[in-house]
């Protein structure tokens, strides 16, 4: 380490990916400071996690800490038809290159506790309540200014700074471009509640959406023995139209395309509301660049993809994990400069950009048609299910397998119509 520098690297924000970045580098060796502006716990949305996630928990050694906190069991995911009739199954334990196929449900505020409880186990100084204020690049290193909640102004001297900042992009916002992807741009309102019925056994955890006609949807995830978070995501388009004089509370919207929602409406009637209710917008984009000299970002600092299929957590720790090994390499061979961490860009966009195949398709017709009607001929319900999974690594044969199934999609967007039912075996589950 530099005599220079107080600590080798500043991580601001202890999020999931702060947390995991944190984490890995500190069992590297090296030295770490995290500076999180609020102190946890703290409320956060993305309470589903995918099995891929387990490997990362894993890695950083975290995965005993999570698994004893009594989280719900995930093991699937549904998507039903508006009116609740039929619907898909994505079983993890049937998808193709998942090895650990239960994974989690997490109320965020405990689940990333454990998380950046866990990096200061592994040796970060994790320092709560401390906003990152300025920081000043020069060639031997970073002065990074940073705020606590009386005023109280510090400086600490640095190798390098990770940005782990969320949407704030503390970094991010300074030092590139936040570029709005065209497509996703959708409206989020969810609150939690008590009182929503669930199936029974394994399947009693694992999340189930509701599809609606124009395109939104609507989740449904049990967090706990008795709370489940509801959420709605429609496209900017149908919230505006509904909403356009911008007076309705983020109740009374979410209220009303509940109820405008066959299958939806049936599962909260006898639920009890138990917090409020919240909105989210500014949904998805993709920062034009993700590293620089002496700097890094992870997670949302850099991407963020629409939620439909529960990437967020997974993208945010899986950089974590790349941006540490990127950092841990450049100091060992004293370089901290963008070109040592072109790797590190590609694997993020790479990975943001396969995911985002999927999720853009969901808000396109034909492909919705066929993902609630998927055939398990040549294992096509399996290679999709095993990318729902978190799969970002795909094999070539589950590669090829997605690439008839997206051919199919082109089938039914060039001539309109299903491929007929007597050649398609479908994954429908009719179980309610």
């Amino acid at each position: 380490m530099s005599g220079d520098w107080d600590y080798e690297i500043a991580v601001v924000g202890g999020g999931p990916g702060g947390s995991t970045t944190a984490s890995a580098l500190s069992r590297r060796g090296h030295t770490v400071i995290v500076l999180e502006r609020e102190r946890f716990p703290r409320f956060h949305i993305g309470e589903s996690q995918l099995p891929w996630l387990n490997e990362i928990l894993l890695e950083i050694g975290a995965d005993q800490a999570v698994a004893a906190a009594g989280f719900v069991e995930k093991w699937g995911a549904s998507f039903a038809l508006p009116d609740g009739g039929a619907e898909f199954y994505a079983d993890f334990t049937q998808a193709s290159q998942v090895p650990a196929p239960q994974t989690y449900q997490v109320p965020r505020a405990k689940f990333d506790q454990i998380l950046l409880d866990h990096a200061a186990a592994c040796g970060a100084r994790v320092h709560q309540g401390r906003r990152a204020e300025r920081a000043v690049f020069d060639a031997g290193g970073v002065t990074l200014t940073h705020v606590g909640s009386d005023g109280d102004r510090a400086e600490v001297r640095v190798g390098a700074i990770v940005d782990a900042s969320g949407r704030a992009g503390f970094l991010a916002r300074q030092l590139g471009e936040r570029r709005k992807d065209a497509v996703l741009q959708s409206i989020a309102v969810h609150r939690q509640f008590e009182g929503v019925p669930r199936r029974e056994g394994r399947r009693a955890g694992d999340i189930r959406i509701v599809t609606r006609r124009d395109l939104g949807w609507i989740w449904f995830i049990p967090i706990s023995e008795t709370v489940t978070s509801v959420g709605l995501v429609v496209p900017g388009s149908v919230y505006a139209a509904h909403n356009a004089r911008g007076q309705q509370s983020p109740e009374a919207i979410l209220d009303h395309f509940l109820a405008d929602s066959p299958a939806a409406a049936s599962l909260v009637a006898g639920a009890r509301a138990v917090t409020p209710a919240r909105y989210e917008a500014d949904y998805s984009y993709l920062h034009d660049h993700h590293a620089g000299d002496r700097y890094l970002l992870v997670g949302d600092a850099g991407a963020f993809l629409d939620p439909i299929f529960s990437t967020g957590v997974l993208l945010a720790m899986q950089s974590g994990i790349e941006a540490a090994e990127a950092l841990s390499e450049g100091l060992r061979r004293g370089d901290l400069g963008r070109a040592r961490f072109a790797r590190y860009e590609r694997r993020v966009v790479h990975r943001y950009r396969h995911f985002r195949r999927f999720t853009v398709g969901f808000y396109d017709a034909p492909f919705r048609d066929l993902f609630l009607h998927p055939s398990s001929r040549f294992g096509l319900s399996a290679a999709v299910s095993s990318i729902l999974g978190g799969n970002w690594r795909p094999s070539l044969a589950t590669r090829l397998r997605v690439a008839v199934f997206f051919a199919l999609v082109a089938i039914q967007r060039r001539f309109g119509v299903l491929v007929p039912s007597s050649t398609v075996e479908t994954a429908v589950s009719a179980e309610s």
